[in-house]
């Protein structure tokens, strides 16, 4: 009987752990946009944007119009995320007409992206309401929950220099089903950047992050010891690198890691 006992307490706790840690879905669809899937919430991230440069991947026109229209599984998209306005992240007719024909998505990014969205998309009023802007102060953080998702705001410095650099960038730090999807946008990766954040202690099972961030020795340390990520998604991978940024990932000692290259590729995070 007590043996009994033990086995049906066993199945419990198997059973409550399997609720509370869903296994997630990432879909790439291109430079560093994603699709984020739960068994109840859709999160799209820096994916609706235009052809901005040549070397750089874009969806393909007739699937930005099944997402712009909301077609399709892109219907039940629930959160669209912006790290930042430039045209490789961030398109604000594409981002404006998903959320006119998608009545239940919210828009969450930087305020200079809202303003920029307000700005150059001509039925903002109408959508105005379910637009959320949030540009914590450098080095520092918000946390902010919608459709009962956890979203931890973080500002970062964008990469580069002027005049990329003066963007208002920001990462976000997503808890969904019990894991913890890191997405950067086009922050600089650098111990400066990371340190007031504490991420290593956040077990963060998925980092996805720029590919021109990680190609070195003293970058892999800072990334390992400041992120500490489960399983790392290489992004922003230029067109012309497709074929060797899997040699160059490798011989720098990165482990657990996935390309974005493939689009419509998924993964899925148990």
């Amino acid at each position: 009987m007590k043996n009994k006992g033990y086995l049906i307490l066993s199945i419990l706790f198997f059973s409550i752990i399997n609720i509370f840690s869903q296994n997630i879905k990432i879909k790439y669809l291109a430079n560093e946009g994603v699709l984020i899937k739960s068994k109840s919430t859709q999160i799209l991230i820096d994916a609706l944007f235009k052809k901005e440069f040549d070397f750089l991947d874009v969806l393909p026109n007739s699937e930005l119009d099944i997402i712009e229209k909301a077609k399709a599984s892109y219907g039940s998209i629930d959160i669209v995320l912006a790290t930042h306005l430039h045209g490789d992240h961030f398109n604000p007719h594409l981002v404006g007409n998903h959320l006119l024909n998608n009545k239940e998505a919210i828009f969450l990014a930087p305020e200079e992206t809202v303003n920029y969205f307000k700005d150059d998309f001509k039925d903002f009023n109408q959508i105005v309401s379910r637009v959320k802007p949030s540009t914590p102060n450098l080095f520092k953080s918000q946390a902010i929950t919608i459709k009962n998702v956890e979203i931890k705001v973080l500002r970062f410095e964008h990469f580069g220099d002027s005049p990329w650099k003066e963007a208002e960038n920001v990462g976000y730090l997503i808890s969904i089903e019990g894991k913890k999807i890191l997405h950067l946008g086009d922050s600089k990766i650098n111990i400066e950047n990371l340190k007031n954040f504490n991420l290593q202690n956040e077990n963060v099972d998925v980092a996805i992050l720029p590919y021109w961030q990680l190609g070195a020795d003293q970058q892999k340390d800072i990334i390992e010891k400041h992120i500490k990520p489960k399983q790392i998604f290489v992004a922003h991978i230029p067109i012309e690198d497709h074929i060797k940024a899997r040699d160059v990932i490798k011989s720098i000692g990165y482990k657990n890691t996935f390309l974005l290259i493939d689009k419509f590729k998924t993964i899925t995070i148990k």
